[in-house]
Formats: structure tokens, sequence, C-alpha cells
């Protein structure tokens, strides 16, 4: 096989350590998270609970290999749990493993693609010290673990395109294989890694070994949590949440669509649309609507049509939650499905119009808020991390957090950035001149930003939390773009000729 040069050739260690900048970069890296960590901490003493957070913890601490959720944050909590229980333990390392996946991605920028020595600063100072990192990390939740793991993805994927090497490869399936058990948004990741490697100048007999051994590790868990659920359930499905999520999207857009008309109701949907048609009645009486906007009221709120379905279904049943959980989700799966071909024109409007919107200026959601506004914890934390009691403190009395609702607009206009010079890049001359590494590069960037947009838009109500990736590398790509097209203006006015 042809590619087999190291993971980390000596000529990129050296390029980080024994380059004095490089080093004197790393360092300031690492000094000043640790500092800024600390004093967040005084701020913030207890990490932010989510509602999401104990049904982690509560799998965790049974070491459950299905649950509503992808299980790889819980089993990366496990991981965790054998070194240290600690609450400041576990969000310090969340936070170091991503700050080291954001390094990571800087220096293989500077060595792959050598920019402009002032970008590169700009692209230190705005990703190594932004405080975004430190309340992301503060959550129980799987989003900082699978910000970093897509990180580390997108870096390696321009390392495969500009030097591509059998060790980084095996690191990129790795890596992919994580990010794909911690949450389902990576479900694309795979097309893209394909892609690159069918545009390595490798023999046909060569990319097929290596999207097979890219493939592998990815079949093997969707197979086995597949048989799981089977064992678990009786049915034979992947994920439960899917079915949940098509189901709320769908009756986000039903509940506001002004006159659905009459429509002949299959019968096996006949019960649960019921309750909908019941519901979306009572609705009209109450003067603040707690669907006003998109979110996630039909997901999880015991009073919407879902929850209260299930409830009813299994109200005279022994049947543990999750089990029931997991039974419905192929009839809501059928009914979102079909409400959304009843009424295409409606759920544009109503769920992919709106949810287009949050995508351009993301709602804040938890991040605004600490620990749900309470004072105390449940007790699957109270249990994980040994506290004494179910209080829980911080600095601000309001429990409101003011600093986050500065990243929306910020993220608006990164993406209006990114947007618009890639599209002045790739009409450009340069763009026909550019070395083909970076071509190549700026394509695959380009590609994943637009599959990161459309999967989120038709997948789930879009939050801030869910964007950290794409803020991580559309701010440094739009960074390279804007210097790239700075510096072509630039020597067009020295060499007007």
């Amino acid at each position: 096989m042809h590619i087999k040069t190291p993971l980390l050739p000596i000529k990129f260690k050296q390029y980080i350590w024994h380059n004095k900048e490089n080093r004197l970069s790393l360092l300031l890296s690492t000094i000043l998270s640790l500092i800024l960590f600390f004093i967040f901490k005084q701020l913030y003493p207890f990490p932010n609970f989510l509602p999401d957070s104990y049904s982690y913890l509560d799998a965790a601490m049974h070491n459950l290999n299905i649950n509503r959720w992808p299980v790889g944050y819980s089993k990366f909590l496990i991981l965790i749990g054998f070194i240290t229980h600690s609450d400041t333990g576990t969000t310090l390392i969340q936070y170091l493993i991503l700050q080291t996946s954001i390094l990571f991605l800087l220096f293989t920028l500077g060595y792959l693609l050598e920019p402009d020595k002032l970008i590169m600063r700009i692209l230190f100072a705005f990703l190594i010290l932004n405080p975004l990192w430190l309340y992301i990390s503060n959550f129980i939740s799987s989003d900082t673990l699978f910000a970093a793991l897509s990180s580390l993805w997108f870096t390696s994927l321009l390392w495969l395109i500009c030097q591509p090497n059998l060790r980084m490869l095996i690191f990129h399936t790795l890596v992919l294989s994580m990010a794909f058990t911690v949450r389902y948004n990576a479900l694309y990741y795979p097309i893209i890694s394909i892609l690159v490697i069918l545009l390595m100048q490798e023999s046909i007999k060569t990319k097929i070994f290596l999207i097979l051994m890219l493939l592998t590790p990815i079949s093997l868990f969707v197979i086995y949590t597949i048989r799981t659920y089977k064992a678990n359930t009786g049915i034979t499905q992947f994920s439960t949440f899917g079915g949940w999520q098509i189901a709320s999207n769908a009756l986000f857009m039903y509940a506001h669509i002004p006159s659905p008309g009459a429509t002949p109701i299959p019968k096996e949907f006949k019960e649960l649309h019921d309750i909908t048609i019941k519901h979306i009645d009572s609705l009209k009486h109450v003067k603040q609507r707690p669907d006003n906007e998109l979110g996630i009221y039909y997901l999880w709120d015991d009073n919407a049509p879902l929850k209260l379905y299930m409830a009813q279904k299994y109200a005279h049943d022994t049947i543990p939650y999750l089990r029931q959980w997991a039974l419905v989700p192929p009839l809501y799966k059928k009914y979102g499905l079909w409400l959304i071909s009843k009424y295409p024109i409606g759920y544009a409007r109503y769920y992919l119009l709106p949810n287009l919107r949050n995508y351009c200026y993301p709602p804040t959601e938890f991040l605004a808020i600490d620990n749900i506004y309470t004072d105390t914890v449940e007790p699957a934390a109270v249990n994980w991390f040994r506290y004494k009691t179910n209080k829980v403190t911080a600095r601000s009395k309001d429990r409101k957090i003011i600093f986050t609702e500065l990243f929306p607009p910020i993220l608006t206009i990164i993406n209006l950035t990114f947007f618009l010079t890639f599209i002045f890049f790739i009409f450009s001359r340069k763009f026909r001149l550019v070395d083909p590494y970076y071509r190549k590069t700026v394509i695959i960037v380009a590609l994943v930003w637009i599959s990161n947009l459309i999967f989120s838009v038709f997948a789930s109500p879009i939050v801030l939390r869910y964007q950290l990736f794409s803020l991580i590398f559309t701010f440094t790509f739009s960074g390279l773009l804007v210097m790239s097209i700075i510096e072509n203006v630039t020597k067009r006015e020295s060499h007007p000729l």
C-alpha cells in the first residue's frame, strides 16, 4: 500500500516545538486556558445540568448500551469515572479536550496551508481564548465532546487531502466512529470522508480497502445497536430518537397551519391523531402558546400529544420507561412522515423556514441559563458526583447567563462572511491558480458547511450549542478566505499590469 507516512511526522513536531512563535503559542494557550478555567469556576463552581444530563448520568451509572440518546457520552463519563468523580475534574477534562482539538486544527492549518502570521494570531486569540468554550464545557452534556471529535475529524480530513497516510486514516476512522456514538449529527460525516478517499491518488483497490476500513467500525456499532434494541424492545431500529423527532417536527408544522382541512386518517394513526387534534384545539384558548417558537415543546412536554399518547397507551402496564420510549418511535415516524407528505408546503413554511432562521441566528436556549433556573439537582447527579446535598450554587442570583447572548449575532456574521468570501474566491482568478491542495481543501470545507446546514435544518430545532463545530471551522476558514482575498487585491494594486 502506498500511504504509509507517520501520523505526526517529525517535521510537524518540529513545526510546533522548534518554531519559536508556535512554541510560545502552545505554551500561552495552555497557561491562559487553565487561568480562564480557574476564573470561570469561581463564578460557576458547579456544572450546568440540563434535562438531558440526568439521562446521560443514569446510563453511565447503569452502564447501559442503549438509551434515548447515543451512549457514547455516557461511556465517556464512565471513563472519566475511573480517574475522578469530581464535577470540576469532569468539566476540566471536557474543556481541555476541546482546546486540544482546536490547537490541533490551528497548527495543522499553519503547517499544511502556511497562512499569514497575522490571521493565525487572530485565529488563536478568538478560538483559544473564547469564553464560550467554558460555558459549553460546563454542561454535563455531549455538546463539548461532540464538538471536539468533530474538530478532530475535520482536521484529519485536511491531512488526508494534503498529506494522506495510513496512520492518519486510522486516526480519522477512530475519531469518526467515536463521534458517531456520541451524536447522530455525524451521520453525514462518512459521506464526506469517503469523498476525500475517492479524491486520493490511489488505485481503485486501495480506495475500496480504505473505504471498507472506514465503514467497518461504524457498521458494527449500528448492527450492535439494532440487535440490542431488538432484544430489549422486540423492534428492529437503530435510533429511537429519530421517530420522536420526526413526529415532533411535523406536529409543530401541523399545529400552525390555519385550516388544515379534513383528511382521511389511516386507522393506525387515528388514536394519536385524535389526541393531536384535541391538543391543538386547546392551544387556541391559551393566551401564551407554548409552541409560539420552534423548539422542544412537542418532543418533551408531558401534556403534548407524543408524551400523552405514550402515557395513555402504557398507563396500565409495568413496562420500564425506556422501553415505552423505544416502542412508539416506529408509529411516530410513520405519523410524522404522513403529516409532512400531506402538508409539504406547510412543513416548509412552518418548520423548515423557521429552522433556517435559527441556523442563521441560533437561540441560546440552555446556554442563557444556569441549571434551568434552579438551585437543586436530581439524585443521579448527587450519586455520580458524590455530592453531600442536592444544592448547587452560582455567583449569579437570577441564574441568567447574559454573556452567551453575544454569540448568535457573531455566528450570523461568521456564516455570512464565509458564504460571501467562498463565492468570491471560487469565481476569482486566484482559485484557478492556487495550489490544488488548497483548492480541494476549500471545496471540502464548503461541502462540510453545506452538509451541516442541510442536516441541521432538517434534523431538529437548532440552538447555539448544536453549532459549536460549525462556529470553529467556519470562523477559521472565513479568516483564511478574507486574508486570501485581501492579499489578492493588494497584489493587483501593487502590480496593476
